[in-house]
């Protein structure tokens, strides 16, 4: 009966042994599974590339993209990226130096209530000027642009003249266009809708608003009431003759200004 006992816990016991045996094979052969460490989050944001001043406006190569730990964001406030987006002609709050993390509070944009205050030189006035979008000449013309104002004059009487044959006469006003204003710097440009102008496709309103000193102000207060105006974007340096022209830049052998004098015509 012993025998038999002890026979019996024996089998059980190579049983269990053979069991555990087959279960360390098994996990033998399966894959060890490494867990692999997550990457860190970074988080972007602008940065500068140089010292810039108050008032200068914002360009690309100024800016630089760099990648901050999460750690190394929350240190300065930051908790997600601010790769945030600036329209043309926006100018920095204050100044600043190279290296310095960027927040959308130090851009103003040109239609900010501020901007005029920061970009308004001494000395110098906003001086609202209207023009209709035929009147903007050469290219867009944004916040911080430069242009040139000119005066477009055409007297009411109409002159004859012969071009280049007895029996070949030109009629025509005698026009000229002058500048009035050059390298004048636009703050702001401003458009603005009519109550339904913008369903019907009419134009918007447009007004530029121009840095100028009190003269310039004056001069162009008259000109404004004595010819219609065009508005140039400036693009470099040039005298101020080669954006003058009159009737006889057209017309060979007109003369636009014409003065009368007793009973005889001069012609100059």
């Amino acid at each position: 009966m012993r025998t038999k006992l002890i026979l019996g816990i024996a089998v059980v016991a190579i049983v269990f042994g053979l069991y555990g045996l087959a279960g360390n094979l098994t996990e033998s052969k399966a894959p060890q599974l490494v867990e692999k460490n997550k990457p860190a989050k970074l988080i972007s944001v602008w940065q500068l590339n140089s010292d810039v001043p108050s008032a200068e406006v914002v360009r690309p190569n100024q800016l630089k993209i760099v990648k901050l730990s999460e750690e190394q964001a929350a240190a300065i406030g930051i908790s997600e990226d601010m790769l945030f987006e600036y329209p043309p002609g926006s100018i920095f709050r204050s100044d600043m130096k190279v290296g310095t993390t960027l927040f959308a509070t130090d851009i103003v944009a040109p239609n900010s209530p501020e901007y005029l205050d920061l970009t308004l030189s001494d000395g110098f006035v906003p001086y609202p000027l209207k023009v209709s979008p035929d009147a903007v000449v050469g290219g867009v013309i944004r916040a911080s642009s430069y242009v040139d104002v000119l005066a477009l004059t055409s007297p009411e009487h109409l002159v004859s003249v012969e071009v280049n044959s007895s029996d070949s006469v030109a009629r025509g006003r005698a026009v000229s266009i002058s500048p009035v204003l050059m390298g004048v710097k636009v703050l702001r440009v401003e458009q603005t809708f009519e109550e339904g102008a913008q369903e019907a496709g009419v134009a918007p309103d447009t007004h530029l608003i121009l840095e100028l000193d009190r003269k310039q102000v004056s001069i162009l207060s008259v000109a404004k009431q004595i010819s219609s105006l065009e508005v140039h974007k400036s693009v470099g340096d040039y005298a101020a003759s080669e954006l003058h022209a009159d009737a006889g830049d057209v017309l060979p052998g007109f003369k636009s200004v014409i003065e009368y004098r007793a009973e005889t015509v001069t012609i100059k």
